[in-house]
C-alpha cells in the first residue's frame, strides 16, 4: 500500500515530466491503429495523451476503434481472430 508520501512524491516526479500528446492517424487501417494503441498501453512515460484522428475512413474503423475501446476485440492474434472476437462480442457469430 502506498503512503501518503509515495503518492506525493509520485505527483512530484510527474510534475516534472512535460504533457505529451500522441495523436495516432487511422484511414482505414483499424487493426494497425488498434495494434498501436495496446503498444502504447505498455509506455512508462507518466504524463500523456493519446488522440485517435480518423481521416474519413470507409470501412468500418470507427466502429472497430470503439470496439476496443469498449474491451470488446483486441488485436492480438492473426487478423481473422480479431474479427471473429468482435463478431462473437457483437453476437452475431
Amino acid at each position: 500500500m502506498e503512503t501518503k508520501q509515495d503518492i506525493q512524491m509520485q505527483e512530484q516526479e510527474t510534475k516534472s515530466w512535460p504533457k505529451v500528446a500522441v495523436i495516432i492517424l487511422n484511414w482505414n487501417g483499424w487493426r494497425d491503429t488498434i495494434e498501436c494503441l495496446e503498444s502504447l498501453q505498455r509506455i512508462t512515460y507518466p504524463d500523456y495523451q493519446i488522440i485517435v484522428v480518423d481521416n474519413g475512413s470507409t470501412d468500418v474503423s470507427v466502429e472497430r476503434i470503439k470496439a476496443w475501446t469498449r474491451g470488446e476485440i483486441r488485436a492480438e492474434g492473426e487478423a481473422g481472430q480479431v474479427v471473429e472476437e468482435y463478431l462473437k462480442a457483437q453476437g452475431q457469430h
